[in-house]
């Protein structure tokens, strides 16, 4: 009995483990790199289906209130700015649910109660779990609510190219660089169309 709760100890501090290093790298590197990490390179992600040029993609999972919902919020606020009233047009914001136990319409319903223009994105549970070594995405189930999920809660900048898609940015949502952000996509926009 004593061995068997030791071992639930022992699996309850290595998740703690595991969920805090993704928590320790924001909290680590945020500030040197301003909250902004550059990637660009190419990523095979046969999940995104876009036309537009640049993609602003966020991992969470349908009903999370604590994480998804205010990062949303934020992305919504960005997105109605007048900074991008322009380039709405050449933006998609994907969100990508990581519940495969979901039912297939709920991340577009939940995306759409942000903004009627972002699109969720239902994967299955083969793709789900591909997603750590492609974007570097940290999810796990609670230990004390099974109904909740851990996960990461950053904001993916991807240049949709027509026969390829770069990861080009990864931002930190707590805080997110309104600004920032803002720069790197008319910078993508418009260095784009001088080439």
């Amino acid at each position: 009995m004593k061995t068997k709760k030791n071992k639930y100890y022992m699996a309850a501090l290595l998740l703690s483990f595991f969920l805090m290093v993704p928590l320790l790298q924001s909290l680590l590197f945020s500030g040197k790199s301003g909250g902004v990490i550059e990637i660009d390179k190419e990523i095979r992600a046969d999940f995104i289906k876009s036309d537009k040029q640049i993609l602003l993609i966020y991992f969470g999972y349908v009903g999370c209130a604590d994480v998804c919902t205010p990062a949303l919020q934020k992305i919504s606020t960005l997105y109605n700015s007048d900074e991008l009233k322009e380039l709405k047009k050449d933006v998609d914001v994907l969100f990508i649910n990581l519940t495969p136990d979901t039912e297939s319409f709920g991340p577009a319903l939940f995306a759409k109660f942000f903004h009627e223009d972002f699109k969720g994105v239902y994967l299955s549970n083969k793709e789900i779990l591909s997603l750590d070594r492609t974007f570097g995405v940290f999810f796990s189930k609670d230990l004390n609510d099974k109904t909740e999920l851990n996960h990461t809660d950053y904001l993916y900048l991807i240049e949709n190219r027509f026969h390829s898609i770069i990861l080009k940015k990864i931002y930190f949502t707590h805080p997110l660089s309104a600004q920032k952000l803002i720069r790197d996509i008319m910078d993508l926009k418009y260095s784009d169309n001088l080439k």
